[in-house]
Parts: structure tokens; sequence; C-alpha cells
């Protein structure tokens, strides 16, 4: 026997398949058996209430597909149950061990374990490396898709890969290999036509050491959650008040610009002599957001700037304009009374940093997340005829002493520079 077909035997006979360098043919025959469609059915009507793809870790049968794909059964035990459809057709038993929400992964126990196992690659990837990945698209069959790395998403704030590669409905879950067969991320989202992208696989690893923990074991996965989520937003908001933020003019006003990689920022003027005013505005706000459950993702930060100039409106007009641009923004997806409260409102005057400010703060609690709340918050400059500034602010999923923390230095970093 030829000695590449011999170790080929020795490796398929220990169940950790390899593939020949950069032959899609080759891997996808070595790793089908360790990849599966994952079902969640509704227990009422035992039909599927949502579907995506896994694939195998660990010979015990341990399962990784994304957490969005099976978050009704993490919410909802009760409603909904977990399978994989073997290759026979057969389907089989899924438990839920643990979730990783911030990161989309979930880790799943089946009662009869695949034929196979997906193995870790140990080594990084080069900008330009092709990488395949797996999964059952729009629950067509299984399929392969070859596509590029190129790179980490830059600007983000929940570290992703770039897939150059075509990734549908269906293959949420699934694992995304390099030339060698070897796990490097797993299937997460699209972004577009030949833009895709991948949960780094050290996330994975993580949560593998993570579920090994006899005290996290015995904890509800709701609690798990909660607690992933509130640490998440302590670490992100708490590292933004730690540094300094940049700062620049907007009429004759400076205001926070882009204070952080993973915020981007747009801006926008508008001068017509009908509106006798001159408008200049600026948005920001991060890009990533966390899945919790249908309808209701968090973790996103947004706030916006408006400039309102005037030599032909009275006091009384200019007053009127900015009472007229006096409004929360509708920044906020989530509206199931289930998920989340009612917004609760406080209007009050202040003074910031050589400004008066009009403003208005809007909290509302989510119901199943314990110390997590959505934050609203509207304000109008005072004292200056002629030249205003209305500003918003809108961040979902934030502890209370955060939300005061951060107003506070959103507050402090406007002033007025003529």
């Amino acid at each position: 026997m030829p000695l590449l077909l011999l170790l080929a035997g020795l490796f398929l006979g220990a169940g950790a398949a390899h593939a020949e360098p950069g032959r899609a043919g080759d891997i996808f025959a070595s790793l089908r058996a360790a990849v599966a469609q994952v079902r969640v059915i509704d227990t009422a009507s035992g039909d599927k209430a949502a579907i995506g793809s896994g694939f195998q870790v660990a010979a015990d049968g341990l399962i990784v597909t994304n957490f969005h794909v099976v978050s009704e059964a993490a919410h909802e035990p009760g409603r909904y149950r977990l399978e994989y459809l073997s290759g026979t057709g057969t389907a089989v038993p899924l438990q839920l061990i643990d979730v990783d929400v911030v990161h989309d992964l979930a880790l799943l126990r089946a009662a009869t374990p695949l034929a196979a196992v997906v193995p870790i690659a140990q080594e990084p990837l080069s900008h330009g490396e092709r990488i395949f990945s797996m999964g059952n698209p729009l629950d067509l069959a299984m399929t392969i898709i070859e596509g590029t790395y190129n790179g980490f998403v830059e600007g983000a704030r929940y570290r992703k890969m770039l897939f150059s590669g075509s990734l549908n409905p269906g293959m949420s879950g699934g694992p995304a290999l390099n030339e060698q067969g070897e796990l490097v991320g797993i299937n997460v989202a699209r972004g577009g036509e030949q833009i895709s992208f991948l949960v780094p696989g050290n996330y994975l690893e993580a949560l593998r050491a993570r579920a090994l923990d006899p005290a996290r074991a015995a904890s509800d996965i709701g609690d798990r959650i909660a607690a992933a989520l509130l640490a998440d937003q302590d670490a992100y908001f708490g590292a933004l008040l730690q540094i300094p933020w940049a700062s620049q003019p907007l009429g004759k006003f400076r205001i926070p610009g882009r204070i952080s990689p993973t915020v981007q920022c747009w801006g926008g003027s508008d001068e017509t002599g009908e509106e006798r005013y001159r408008h200049v505005g600026q948005e920001c706000g991060s890009e990533d957001t966390v899945f919790v459950q249908e309808s209701l993702e968090t973790g996103s930060l947004r706030y916006a700037f408006n400039t309102y100039a005037s030599d032909e409106l009275n006091t009384v007009q200019f007053y009127a304009l900015l009472d007229g641009q006096y409004a929360h923004n509708p920044w906020f997806s989530a509206s199931d009374e289930a998920q989340v409260g009612n917004f609760e409102c406080r209007e009050d005057f202040l003074k910031g940093k050589g400004l008066d400010w009009r403003i208005s703060v809007c909290a509302r609690r989510y119901k199943d997340l314990e110390g997590l709340f959505d934050m609203s918050v509207v304000m109008a400059s005072t004292g200056f005829a002629g030249e205003g500034l209305v500003a918003n602010l809108g961040i979902n999923g934030i502890s209370e002493p955060r939300a005061r923390e951060f107003l506070r230095r959103f507050v402090e970093s406007i002033s007025w520079a003529p």
C-alpha cells in the first residue's frame, strides 16, 4: 500500500478526518460524517421551528452550533426540543450544555454521537488562504463552499473573521475549515454577496473550558446569558470611560467624535433659503449587536449631534425650531412586552461645560436579563440666540451604574466653542 494511503487510513481510523490540502471534495468526503443539520422542534406541533448546522468536536457527542440557531430552546426549553438529522434521515435528540451568547456559540450533547470529529487547527491563517465552509443551506442538502480568508473585521466590537464566500440561511453553526480540513471558525452571518462572517475558533475553545466548571454547569442557562451580557457591557463601557475621547468642532460647539475604533461616524449638512436656517449633523454608532432572541438584540451604542444656526429667525422662532427637533430617536427594536418593560422618562434642566441643557432621560429594563437596561437621551442647548445643538444618545443593554457614568461623561464632553 502506498505510504500516503496508509497514513490516510490511520487518520480515518482514529476518527479525526484530515483532507489533502486544497481539495474541497476530499474535505467534504472526510468530514461529512462530522457535520449535521441542527433542528429546533416545536413540541406541540412536532414541526421544525428553526434549523441550522452543527459539527462534532469530541467523540462523546459534543456538538457545536450558533446560539442564535438554538435560542428558542434556550429561552423556552419546555416549548422546544433539539435534535440533529443524521445522514440516514434519523432524528437524534440533543441536549443544550452551555452557551456563549456574546460570541453566538452553543454546545450540545448528542444522545448518539456522529461518526467523525472535526479537528481543531493549531496554526493561524494567513491573509488570502482558502477556507471551506460546510452547512445545510435552506434545508436543501449538506454543501461545502469555498472562499478566502481576509483577516478580521476592522473596527468591530466583537471579533469576527471576514470570509469572502457565500453563506446562506441554514449554514449557521457549520464549520469553516482550512485546507487541511481543520476548524478555523464557525459560520455565523452573511453580510452580502461574497461577504460573510465567522466566529474565530478560539472562542469555542474558551467555551469548552468554561463548560467543564461544575458550578457553571449547575447554574441556569438564562442566568449564564444575563451574567455574560452584564460582564460584556461592563468591560466595554468601562474601557470607553478610561480613554480620552476624540473631540471635534460642529458649528460653534465641540462634540465627541469617533470615541472608539468600534464606532463609525457619518455626517451631513443642508442650507436652504426657504427654511431660513443652517443645519449640520453627525451620527456615530457601533456596528455590532448581540443576538439574545428573536426581536431582541443588544449591545449597540449610538449618538447623534445636530446643530442649527440662523440669522433670520427671531428668538421665539429659533427655539420653536429646536423644540421641533427635541425628540428621542427610535434606535430600539425590541417591543415585546415579555422581553422589555416600558420606557420611564425624566425631564430636567442642567448645566454642562459652559452650556445649559434641557434634557430627557428614558430607561427600560430587560425582564429576563436582570440588571440590564436600554437608555435613550435627548438634549437641547438653551441660552444661545441663533445657535443651538440637539444631541441624542441611545444604548442597548447597559447596567444602571455604567449608564450614569457614561451619560455624565457624554454631557461633560460637549462644550461651547465660538
